[in-house]
């Protein structure tokens, strides 16, 4: 072996420290110490450093996601302000709907009611005043006897089901109300309507002249005869 290899470098840390006798005392930390402390001090540092931008990292992210957290929570707070702006106005037309389909629905029955109130024959059935009396024979029956010029009309609402010869009267017509109800109409006059048609009430059906001044009038119910004052309104 060479003389002149080069020996491995070896040193020591030494710590003196003076007594209180003034005497100076030295102590002496070998190399290995002194290597595997300066190792762990690096290590330590490592950790540190690496600890250090770890948090740091987190922190960033953190951060971050607080941010994003933020703004998703201003822009849910903004749909559901809009959602409830939206809410108030929808509101406000189920009402005014709600108004206007309970109007309609009162409208609609108020017009049903009236249907079915004009539907029954209890109207005068002519259009200006006359004497009355009560058939003595046979089925009921009320005889008006009506000046020149006054006009036979429907009691009610109805189809007319029949136009025809009758012996007494000279011509009959029955009209359907729809409801059960039936009016006859017995006079000489010229019938002015024909089978079928529907009629509203107040509609003319015979006109009054000199030679058929007597109107024959009967309200069937059910198919039977009933007094027609029952239902007549006289001042109608």
């Amino acid at each position: 072996m060479e003389q002149n290899a080069k020996r491995k470098s070896k040193y020591a840390l030494f710590l003196v420290r003076e007594k209180e006798n003034g005497v100076m005392k030295k102590h002496q930390i070998n190399s290995t110490v002194v290597e595997v402390t300066a190792a762990l001090l690096f290590v330590l540092v490592v950790v540190v450093i690496c600890k250090f931008v770890y948090d740091t990292i987190i922190m960033r992210d953190a951060r971050k996601e607080i941010v994003n957290q933020i703004v998703t929570i201003n822009n849910l707070t903004d749909e559901n302000e809009a959602l409830s702006m939206e809410n108030v106005t929808l509101s406000s037309k189920v009402a005014v709907l709600s108004e206007t389909v309970s109007m309609k629905a009162e409208a609609e029955d108020a017009i049903s009611q009236e249907t079915i109130e004009n539907a029954l024959p209890k109207g005068f059935p002519l259009s200006g005043s006359a004497s009355m009396r009560e058939a003595e024979e046979g089925d009921p029956m009320l005889i008006f006897t009506a000046s020149s010029g006054v006009n036979v009309i429907t009691s009610g609402t109805g189809t007319v089901v029949s136009v025809d010869v009758d012996e007494t009267y000279g011509t009959k017509i029955v009209l359907d109300h729809g409801n059960g109800y039936q009016s006859v109409y017995r006079n000489n006059g010229t019938a002015l309507v024909k089978n079928g048609e529907s009629l509203g009430k107040g509609y003319i059906l015979f006109s009054v002249k000199d030679d058929n001044q007597e109107l024959g009038y009967q309200i069937i119910q059910n198919d039977e005869y009933i007094d027609p004052m029952i239902l007549i309104d006289i001042n109608g």
